[in-house]
């Protein structure tokens, strides 16, 4: 093991924070945590991992903020009071809509491009732009 490597472990593992202790103090009857020593009886003596600032803490951290924020907006907006229909309207009608198709007919998109190319055909070497203009139109609504 090349010695570079073996000195950035040592290094990682010399740096490690030390965990944090909780002391549970009996202080006249009531329970009271502290980070120091009791001075009376102590019931238990908690462990806790060194803290630690990681990403995905810090995400966590900031939803939980947003999360409190959407609260308090939602308690300060004042709800209106839904109004009360007058008597003597009608309720509106439910919307309707329809539904119109957009996918190609394969069959009369073939027979609008033939019928095309039979009037081209019958108008000879150049057609007039009308003509042009309405075969295309309708060659165009058979195959969108």
């Amino acid at each position: 093991m090349p010695v570079w490597m073996f000195a950035m472990m040592m290094g990682a593992v010399v740096n490690l924070p030390a965990p944090r202790q909780v002391h549970t103090c009996v202080v006249d009857g009531l329970r009271q945590y502290q980070s120091m020593p009791c001075t009376g009886p102590t019931e238990r003596i908690r462990e806790m991992p060194p803290a630690t600032d990681t990403w995905a803490n810090a995400l966590y951290i900031e939803s939980l903020r947003q999360s409190l924020k959407a609260r308090q907006r939602e308690k300060a907006t004042p709800v209106r009071p839904r109004r009360s229909q007058r008597p003597g309207l009608r309720p509106l009608p439910a919307i309707r809509g329809a539904v119109i198709s957009v996918h190609a007919d394969p069959v009369r998109c073939a027979a609008a491009r033939r019928q095309r190319e039979v009037t081209y055909r019958k108008a000879g070497d150049r057609p007039s732009l009308a003509l042009s203009r309405k075969m295309d139109d309708l060659v165009h609504d058979a195959c969108r």
